[in-house]
């Protein structure tokens, strides 16, 4: 909690509250107040509330001895030129060659650098032949529309997963850190090797699944 100033704590026990003290429904109001990223989550939500009904104050209690902390300007320097170097590395891998714990590396990217975890964005490869494709089928559906009233009725919908037989991005495990959003995005090939997993679906049932090689 120490990411959130006593102000932005009274604003939360306010809210949690006048929410009828559900940490659910405070934290998706907060997210509006304060924005999604600077939001806390439920379990914040639930220590806080926890600190303030047992002490009466959201003020954090100051430590008899002295803490002990990684967070210094020297780890936030060495942290802040790997994160120039490697933006992709994971928090694991980063501490590992930088000797420090997991959770000094994650507070130092929040709190110190201001930096996020985005997500790799997938997009699909496309040629110079397949502009051109893209616009005939538009042009055939809309023709197809005007002919025939009930045209909808007959197209079918589908979907399919696909389990990779060689490397690929796994955009859920692939995190880039940085302050700003640096909108990365990675290609794939048209046709990898791969096991396909298809079901289709209109307006008279369900179709499949198939399984193809």
């Amino acid at each position: 909690m120490e990411k959130f100033t006593c102000a932005q704590r009274v604003l939360i026990v306010k809210t949690f509250y006048q929410t009828g003290e559900s940490c659910a429904a405070t934290v998706r109001r907060l997210r509006g107040t304060l924005g999604r990223n600077e939001a806390p989550n439920e379990s914040t939500v639930r220590r806080l509330m926890k600190k303030f009904e047992e002490t009466g104050s959201v003020v954090d209690l100051k430590s008899p001895g002295r803490r002990r902390s990684a967070r210094t300007e020297q780890n936030i320097e060495v942290v802040r030129d790997s994160v120039a170097v490697s933006p992709a590395k994971s928090i694991r891998r980063r501490s590992q060659q930088l000797r420090l714990r997991c959770s000094s590396v994650r507070r130092i990217l929040r709190y110190d650098l201001k930096c996020h975890p985005y997500k790799i964005q997938l997009t699909q490869q496309l040629k110079v032949a397949d502009h051109q494709k893209r616009r005939q089928f538009v042009d055939w559906v809309l023709r197809n529309s005007q002919e025939e009233e009930n045209f909808a009725m007959n197209i079918i919908f589908s979907d399919e997963a696909h389990f990779q037989l060689n490397g690929f991005v796994n955009k859920q495990n692939c995190r880039i850190w940085g302050s700003e959003n640096p909108r990365m995005v990675k290609e794939r090939e048209m046709y990898p090797q791969r096991v396909t997993v298809w079901c289709g679906f209109w307006s008279g049932g369900v179709i499949g699944p198939y399984f193809f090689e």
